[in-house]
């Protein structure tokens, strides 16, 4: 089972995440280019509807079924299947950034909240949320609408230090010292 640690956040709401090695250190790449993070991103709650109510969101996948010959079925009824189906969203490496025990950044913030008496939130997930929601620096997740689902975005590495952070500050000074060693754009 492949392991990560939450990272932080960028201007745009996406959070970062590098897998681990099987000793706790995360896997920097070995013919020393930039190593490039697990991002996920918050879905708004206009798009969630959207895309999960509106079968013209999903017109252009059902014209390549048809093409393909993989339905008969018309786009409103096609679409009550799709919507019920996993196929709607990417929800690759949400669970493990914001939910997972394993991941370092999780428990120990998990840790530390039990410690602390902090009943606030009640898992990471709510925290990180809250945490978009309430930073200055990132633009694009102003209320709870903002952070209605979360989705994959892909795997790349940061353009710059996250603007909220979520892991340890040695692990995260390690990682951009990674980045500049290896002469990532915008880490020079």
């Amino acid at each position: 089972m492949d392991r990560y640690v939450t990272l932080g956040a960028d201007e745009h709401g996406q959070v970062y995440g590098l897998e681990l090695s099987y000793d706790g250190t995360w896997r920097g790449n070995p013919l020393g280019y930039a190593t490039s993070c697990v991002v996920i991103r918050p879905m708004k709650k206009d798009v969630y509807e959207y895309i999960t109510e509106d079968p013209e969101s999903a017109k252009e996948l059902w014209q390549q079924c048809v093409a393909a010959d993989k339905t008969e079925k018309g786009l409103d009824e096609w679409f009550d299947d799709y919507k019920d189906s996993d196929d709607l969203f990417d929800k690759s490496f949400v669970s493990e950034l914001l939910d997972d025990e394993d991941n370092p950044t999780v428990s120990q913030w998990e840790e530390n909240r039990i410690a602390d008496g902090d009943h606030e939130f009640a898992s990471f997930r709510e925290y990180v949320e809250d945490a978009l929601i309430n930073s200055e620096e990132v633009e694009s997740v102003n209320d709870e609408d903002d952070v209605h689902e979360w989705e994959s975005a892909g795997i790349f590495p940061p353009k710059k230090p996250f603007a909220v952070e979520f892991a340890p500050k040695e692990l995260l000074e390690e990682y951009y010292a990674h980045l500049r060693k290896v002469g990532y754009e915008g880490w020079k």
